[in-house]
Formats: structure tokens, C-alpha cells, sequence
């Protein structure tokens, strides 16, 4: 048994890459399987009919988006970058050559984004495989979970089942609460940036929701260039723009996700900024933006596998949620 844990474990350090897009399609997976049973229950349309209603819609909200909105969006961003590139030539102009070392060296934080940009852009061939694979997961997932379960002895079978639902269920409420973390930070923020006379607001909302999906530094990250950009202004725009951003994330932080994500494994602070590092270094930028739901899996994985069943400690809680709705 020890033998069969070690190669697997080997198998996954050597194909780090793909299992990072199997469970990126897990998560996908997780999402339309939660989306489509909830629309089962409240219409009663057979799960599959479901499914497919809900992976359509999908497609067709992310492509209106695109049509009606990506050419604002692109425009707004090109914008954005050249204006954040403008910026940081000027501090190397007016604080000397160092800062333009920081700033946009191969080691420097404009270095870091084009070197995120890059990463992002190889992900795009990807992403078709990542979305075939979460349709198929999505469409029979009891042929993919029980043939996982089959690996185990049978006196485990039933035990490891209840732990891989329990994980799906954990991952379906932690992207929900991220969904809407996110939508209520992009809203917010484009709100009051347009209020605030602030340009580039569109892309300036959009970063902003965007990187809500990593905690505590993606917040942080998402104002620098709203700051920036209100810098250009004014200070006073600087400063109204620094207290937005604080309001909008103070309220997702403290009123949102709490209540969204109360049905989700609680990760310590500590212990996510921990995974970011690790996945960080395992899987680049990609391992940051992953870490804290596959945290949540392992969580859930040494809880019920190894606190409860192997030490006997039963008095650690279930998170076993039920699905939205």
C-alpha cells in the first residue's frame, strides 16, 4: 500500500501540469454539476436537459459579453496598460534608474505582469481541453467518482465516497461564494469609480473582480492601478479612490463572505497564504489563483480521512453541505 502512495505521488509531482488542469475542470465540473442539480430541483427538467440549458447559457452569456462588452473592455485595458506603463517610466525618470530596475526589470513588478500576461495567454490552448473535460465530468459523474472509489478496498469504498461528495459539495459553495465576492466587488468598484469621475473604470471594476478570486493579495493588488490612474488627476482622487477600495472589500470581506461561504472548510489565514506560496512555487501563477480551493479539498480530505477515521477524533464537524438550493 505504501509502495502504490508513493507512485502516485511520484505520477502527480511528474505530471504536475496536467493534474493541475484536471482539477481545474473539477472545478468546472463542480460549477455547472451545482448550477444544473439546482435547476433540477426547482424545475424538475431531467439532469441532463438541465446541464445542458445551463452550459448553453453560459456560452451564450460569455460570448454576449464579449460582443457587447470585450470591445470597451479591450480598449479600456490597452488604455490602462500603456497609461500604467506612461506612469512607471515617469517614476524611473524622476526616481532614477533603481526604480525602473523594480519596476519594469525581468525581476521588477512590470516584469512579474507581462510575465503573468505570458502565463496566461499559454493557458488559453488549454482552456478548450479544461471545458471538454468539466462538460464530461459534469454529464456522468458517478462513472468518474466511482471509478476512483473502485481503487480503494471495498471495506473503504463507502467512506471515501461520502468524502469525495462531501469535497464536491465544499467546492461548489466555495465558488459560489467567490461568484459572488466578486460580483459585488466589481460592481461596487466600477460604481464608485464612475462616480468618482475616475477613467477606465470598466477595466478598473473588471481587474478588480478578477483578482477578488485570490485572497488577501489580490485585493491589494487590484487598487494599484485605480490609484495610479487617480494619481494622474489628482491626490485627492488618489486618496477617495484608496477609501473606495477599502469600503468595497471591507464589505465583501466582512458582510458577503461570511454568509455566502459559511457552508465551506474555513481556512486560517495563515494556512492559505502557506498554500499560495507552495502551489506558487509548484505551478507559477496559476497555483496562486488555484491554491485556496484545492486547500479547501485537502482540507476536507485529512478532516474526514485522517482526523475522524484514522485518530478517532469525532468530535471534528462534518462540512458536509448540501448543493445550492
Amino acid at each position: 500500500m505504501a509502495l502504490v502512495g508513493a507512485v502516485v505521488i511520484l505520477l502527480i509531482w511528474v505530471l504536475s501540469d496536467v493534474v493541475l488542469l484536471i482539477f481545474f475542470a473539477i472545478l468546472l465540473a463542480a460549477m455547472l454539476d451545482g448550477i444544473s442539480s439546482w435547476l433540477h430541483h426547482k424545475t424538475r427538467l431531467p439532469e441532463h436537459a438541465a446541464l445542458a440549458i445551463v452550459t448553453v447559457a453560459i456560452v451564450v452569456l460569455a460570448c454576449g459579453l464579449a460582443y457587447w462588452v470585450g470591445p470597451r473592455f479591450a480598449d479600456e485595458g490597452k488604455q490602462l496598460w500603456n497609461q500604467m506603463s506612461g506612469e512607471i517610466d515617469t517614476l524611473t525618470q524622476r526616481f532614477g534608474s533603481g526604480t525602473g530596475h523594480l519596476m519594469s526589470g525581468g525581476g521588477g513588478l512590470l516584469g512579474s505582469a507581462q510575465g503573468v500576461l505570458s502565463s496566461t495567454l499559454g493557458v488559453i490552448g488549454s482552456a478548450f481541453v479544461v471545458l471538454a473535460a468539466a462538460v464530461y465530468f459534469a454529464i456522468a459523474p458517478e462513472m468518474y467518482r466511482d471509478g476512483v472509489v473502485s481503487l480503494f478496498p471495498l471495506r473503504l469504498r463507502p467512506r471515501v465516497l461520502a468524502i469525495m461528495n462531501d469535497i464536491g459539495h465544499t467546492l461548489q459553495w466555495w465558488l459560489l461564494g467567490q461568484a459572488v465576492d466578486m460580483l459585488v466587488v466589481g460592481v461596487l468598484s466600477g460604481v464608485g469609480l464612475v462616480l468618482l469621475g475616475i477613467p477606465l473604470a470598466l477595466a478598473l471594476a473588471v481587474v478588480a473582480a478578477l483578482l477578488t478570486f485570490v485572497p488577501y493579495f489580490g485585493p491589494i493588488v487590484s487598487g494599484i492601478p485605480a490609484v495610479v490612474v487617480a494619481l494622474t488627476i489628482s491626490w485627492h482622487k488618489a486618496f477617495w479612490v484608496v477609501g473606495l477600495y477599502i469600503v468595497c472589500h471591507g464589505v465583501e470581506g466582512y458582510l458577503v463572505a461570511p454568509y455566502v461561504q459559511r457552508r465551506t472548510v474555513e481556512l486560517p489565514p495563515a494556512l492559505t497564504v502557506l498554500s499560495m506560496a507552495i502551489f506558487g512555487t509548484i505551478y507559477g501563477v496559476l497555483g496562486i489563483i488555484i491554491a485556496t480551493p484545492l486547500m479547501a479539498a485537502l482540507l476536507v480530505i485529512v478532516r474526514e480521512g485522517y482526523v475522524r477515521d484514522v485518530l478517532g477524533d469525532t468530535s471534528v464537524g462534518s462540512g458536509t453541505a448540501g448543493p445550492a438550493g
